[in-house]
């Protein structure tokens, strides 16, 4: 009997992996048009396949399933209050997708499907394999290599900046948001995964307006928000199972969570550079002893050239590499004024000609060390 659970494990894995290869090698290349609509065929067949070999369980509601609903429906509101409140800061776009009812039912119809399927397939799979740990896992990256291979744009994967950027905006944010979900498929049911990505994945394509993040941010919410769903969740969960009582209201969110939040809020902020003040990670030796490399900064960006004053620390674009130095010289050559600048551990001035416009703004504190990490991580992809 396990070993026939394993082969059909197996096999339903196996054919998903098929379709990814069919689907890069051939959908795309001959029915673009139509890929979306036969992705939706497939997990229909797929997840009906499921319920064939694992059957299907009604999803009975608990007091515990209550809970975690609810916590999930608390998650998305204030993803939306954030997100929309953010966006009174950093602007909104206009909707790129035709927005009259008849294109609604059109952009969403085979996502709908898709979503459906496969939060079923997850479902099903899991429950028929509840005590099998490493079927759920290979279940769940599975999943997350259809998503990235259905869903994603695969250009400017031949430099480093491109797989860094590929991995942080794309792999993260999926691999994350799967995991969660199979994390509370198996505890609760499919219930909050079906409904957290109904709303968070399908919201882009039928409202009017959306906040304009740019990738770093996106990127950053889509991993920050399932990460705080599974962390209120699993408490919730593992609380329940422990035998401790409480109303959901007050387990839900604690005094504890404020000041981590802020601080992930306030990290957000200084790290995307949409605001008035910006992080930087320094990557050279140039500015020692003063700066180290390894360090942060945090820059105020420069609204008039009155600000810049000969001897402060400047961070500044030159040929497409953001440099924080020592401004040392300001001069007009005819009708431009250049600033030259200088690495404190250099012998000589900087050879650019650095105009107002190449500036973003000021170093106003260092922070020792902490942006060690990501520059080693950066050297190493490089």
């Amino acid at each position: 009997m396990n070993n026939n659970r394993i082969l059909k494990n197996l096999f339903l894995l196996s054919l998903i992996v098929i379709y990814i290869s069919v689907y890069r090698l051939f959908v795309v290349k001959h029915f673009l048009q139509y890929a979306e609509f036969i992705s939706a065929t497939f997990l229909i067949l797929i997840a009906f396949l499921g319920i064939m070999f694992y059957g299907y369980r009604k999803d009975k509601v608990t007091p515990l399933k209550k809970q975690v609903y609810i916590i999930t429906i608390l998650q998305i509101i204030i993803f939306f209050a954030l997100s929309y409140g953010l966006g009174l800061a950093v602007g909104f776009l206009k909707n790129a997708y035709s927005l009259t009812p008849i294109s609604i039912l059109n952009n969403v119809f085979a996502p709908i499907i898709i979503i459906i399927s496969t939060e079923i397939l997850r479902y099903v799979f899991i429950n028929g394999n509840s005590t099998r740990k490493t079927s759920i896992v290979l279940l769940t990256m599975v999943l997350v290599v259809f998503e990235i291979f259905i869903t994603a744009n695969f250009h400017g994967l031949d430099n480093p900046e491109g797989l860094f950027k590929f991995l942080t905006a794309v792999i993260l944010p999926i691999t994350i948001k799967n995991s969660v979900l199979s994390y509370l498929t198996l505890c609760v049911g499919y219930k909050p995964a079906l409904m957290y990505r109904l709303v968070i994945d399908l919201y882009i394509v039928v409202l009017p307006i959306i906040p304009n993040f740019g990738e770093y941010i996106t990127s950053m919410i889509g991993i920050l928000f399932p990460f705080l769903l599974y962390l209120y969740s699993a408490r919730t969960i593992n609380e329940h199972y422990n035998g401790v009582e409480y109303e959901v209201q007050k387990s839900a969110f604690r005094p504890i969570d404020i000041p981590v939040i802020a601080f992930i809020a306030i990290l957000v902020a200084l790290v995307s550079g949409v605001f008035p003040y910006y992080f930087i990670g320094i990557g050279s030796q140039s500015m020692m002893p003063k700066i180290n490399k390894g360090d942060a900064v945090i820059v105020h960006k420069v609204n008039n050239k009155k600000d810049l004053k000969k001897g402060s620390i400047i961070a500044f674009t030159h040929k497409g590499r953001q440099t924080v130095h020592r401004l040392v010289k300001i001069e007009k050559v005819g009708k431009k004024t250049y600033y030259r600048t200088k690495g404190d551990a250099n012998p000589t001035v900087d050879n650019a000609n650095i105009e107002y416009k190449d500036i973003k703004g000021t170093v106003l504190l260092r922070i020792p060390v902490i942006a060690y990490p990501s520059i080693y991580f950066n050297e190493e992809i490089k």
